[in-house]
């Protein structure tokens, strides 16, 4: 019954921990954090204006707002090719240090597939994660993904779980990674709109940006092979390449399967504005930039970030005219109560709106609500934008397009996952030990009590009447009877052998 209840105990305690301390989803320092506004444009369609692509699915967002300027069936379910190692690299960057040393095995060899995309690293062959991330995303070396993965986790199946777990913590819902390299798997897929929530996350991390902005790397003298040059594979940052070079593209990756096509996900910054798009299952590749540079030269001039609270103060407004007096009597002498609004809250608009053209609606409340007066919500003809909370309290401001540029370099870097689940482990092991102390104290106190209980149920008085008394005293008498009994038999036995001697000697004489 003890064992049947401890166990249940434990059991309990596990499922408490795994339901109720989940790893943190917006962990400081994650991608999403970083945001000029509470809410996403509604860009659920295509605008009439839109410059046709070839690409069957694709997405333009605001990396610091999270605004989506453009989409085309951006959760389509499609395979993404080798744009999966900006998910392998976010990983890597997150949990390992690009000093480590990687000792290449025979079991990633083994994965490698003739023929594909790969730097030529031999099993047993050692080097930097640093020099293995620029073979992953310069030249999109398959085994170098391969040997990233294995190091990180331990294999590349615990990887692939990895994968999965930050894809849902980013807010992805169209993903399933099985590989860290991208190469074909029917349950190996992803849409546009959670890479752009990967390659939003990924940006953050200045050791990415700069490996997609490489244009070329060369990897040392290893081991088993002499010094190896590196050639970024993305020819959107060439500025040689007349026909797909773009000026304000800051990096990206490439991709590409017989059965995926041409996938791409790249990066733009312009007057202080910072972009990410993603194009998939494009044929020929040579789309995939030319779609990239029309979307991104649409959502650059035909899109501005409107900033309508900037400068604004409830101080400012016409207080004979003001709805915050509505809630107060007129003939009552009172100060104007403080409220406020995050004047960084942002939106984007289409560049023929002029800020001026946007109407503020003031909604506020009766009784304020968690420090919560009221709201303004904003409207062009009609047409919803956004909305954003008056608060009884200065709200935090957040960063915005231009700032979140400066801001990311003094982000403190977020705890490597591993960390996070070795952090679980030990409190739930100290948990358990603490609660198995607790069980064999109480059962120890239990037996003693029960001992105690049974001694006081067997009680004689007087103490003469006891009945073990007198069974000792009977026991001790026996005792004492056959040992004399005893003496006596050896007695005569003793003098029974005295007479024999005598009668022996009489006969000697004889």
């Amino acid at each position: 019954m003890f064992k049947r209840k401890l166990s249940f105990f434990i059991i309990l305690i596990i499922i408490v921990n795994i339901c109720f301390y989940p790893i943190d989803v917006n962990a400081e320092g994650s991608a999403i954090d970083i945001a000029g506004n509470a809410s996403a444009g509604d860009a659920g369609f295509i605008p009439a204006d839109a410059p046709a692509i070839n690409a069957q699915a694709a997405i333009v967002m605001d990396l610091d707002t999270g605004d989506i300027l453009y989409e085309k069936n951006a959760h389509q379910q499609l395979y993404p090719a080798s744009i999966t190692k900006v998910m392998t690299c976010l990983l890597a960057v997150e949990n390992g240090n690009v000093n480590d040393v990687i000792t290449v095995s025979d079991s990633v060899m083994e994965q490698v597939e003739e023929g594909s995309s790969a730097i030529g690293l031999q099993s047993g062959e050692q080097l930097t994660l640093k020099d293995a991330l620029y073979g992953m995303m310069l030249n999109s070396g398959n085994e170098c993904a391969l040997a990233i993965a294995e190091h990180i986790a331990g294999s590349t199946g615990a990887f692939s779980i990895m994968m999965n777990d930050r894809a849902r913590e980013l807010g992805c819902t169209d993903s399933n990674f099985v590989n860290p390299n991208g190469l074909q798997d029917q349950n190996h897929y992803t849409s546009c709109y959670d890479m752009a929530l990967i390659g939003c996350a990924a940006y953050q991390y200045p050791e990415f940006k700069t490996l997609i902005s490489s244009q070329a790397y060369t990897i040392p003298e290893t081991n088993l092979n002499e010094e190896r040059p590196l050639w970024q594979e993305n020819r959107l940052i060439y500025s040689g390449n007349k026909d797909y070079y773009y000026q304000y593209c800051t990096g990206g990756k490439t991709g590409y399967t017989e059965t995926a096509l041409a996938t791409l996900i790249s990066f733009a910054e312009r007057d202080g504005r910072r972009l990410v798009t993603v194009v998939m299952r494009c044929n020929p590749t040579t789309e995939s930039y030319s779609d990239t540079i029309k979307l991104d030269e649409f959502c650059f001039t035909k899109y501005h970030l409107c900033k309508p609270l900037i400068d604004y103060s409830f101080s400012s407004m016409n207080v004979d005219n003001s709805i915050v007096l509505a809630n107060y009597y007129d003939d009552l002498n009172h100060e104007l109560p403080k409220y406020y609004v995050n004047q960084s809250y942002s939106f984007y608009v289409r560049s023929f709106i002029n800020d001026s053209d946007i109407e503020k609606n003031i909604d506020v409340y009766k009784v304020p609500e968690n420090g919560v007066a009221g709201k303004i919500s904003f409207s062009y003809q009609g047409q919803a934008l956004g909305e954003t909370d008056i608060t009884m309290t200065v709200p935090v401001v957040m960063a915005s397009s231009t700032d979140a540029i400066v801001a990311e370099k003094n982000t403190p870097k977020p705890e490597p996952q591993i960390v996070k689940i070795a952090k679980r482990v030990i409190v739930l092991l100290l948990v358990l030990i603490v609660l198995l102390l607790i069980v064999i104290i109480v059962a120890k106190i239990r037996k003693k009590i029960q001992y105690y209980n049974s001694k006081r149920r067997v009680r004689y008085f007087p103490r003469s009447r006891d009945p073990r008394l007198k069974e000792n005293k009977e026991r001790l008498e026996r005792e004492r009877l056959e040992k004399e009994k005893l003496e006596k038999e050896k007695q005569e036995q003793e003098l029974k052998q005295q007479e024999e001697t005598v009668e022996e000697e009489g006969n000697i004489e004889e």
